[in-house]
């Protein structure tokens, strides 16, 4: 029998830090947007794709992007790769169907590297955001 741990934790943070999260969503969603239009113009009967802009080059192109963490445009970037190695691969059981573009109404996440956020007992430090105070709730499951 294996025990697995799951942790969930609730933020509690500041108006100014709401914000600074709403804008990292909106960044995130650019990016991502951003490539799922690239990936969707792409027709067969072309022979070379269009390549999308990096999130340093839409930084560049939007200045309001550098108020952000660049570490979550990156990983944005990254994830979208593997979602295009994941499309095209010749191995996968189940196809996946063609990305769909993100608005402000669905889900609102983004991830960063285990180097930009510091864990502690009652805050998370998150780049460009500060301390956000947090709850943890801890769960164990048992698989066997």
């Amino acid at each position: 029998m294996t025990i697995l741990k799951a942790f969930k934790y609730r933020i509690y943070p500041t108006k100014q830090q709401t914000v600074l999260l709403n804008k990292t969503f909106g960044c995130v969603r650019v990016v991502w947007n951003h490539n799922v239009k690239i990936f969707n113009k792409f027709d067969k009967n072309q022979t070379e794709q269009q390549q999308s802009l990096t999130s340093t080059q839409l930084k560049q192109k939007y200045e309001w992007m550098s108020e952000v963490s660049a570490a979550a445009l990156q990983q944005k970037e990254m994830d979208f790769k593997t979602f295009k190695k994941n499309y095209f691969s010749k191995s996968r059981k189940k196809k996946i169907g063609r990305p769909s573009f993100k608005n402000r109404d669905s889900n609102q996440s983004y991830r960063l590297p285990n180097q930009k956020f510091i864990l502690r007992e009652n805050t998370i430090q998150l780049e460009k955001i500060g301390k956000v105070k947090l709850v943890v709730r801890q769960r164990n499951c048992q698989s066997r």
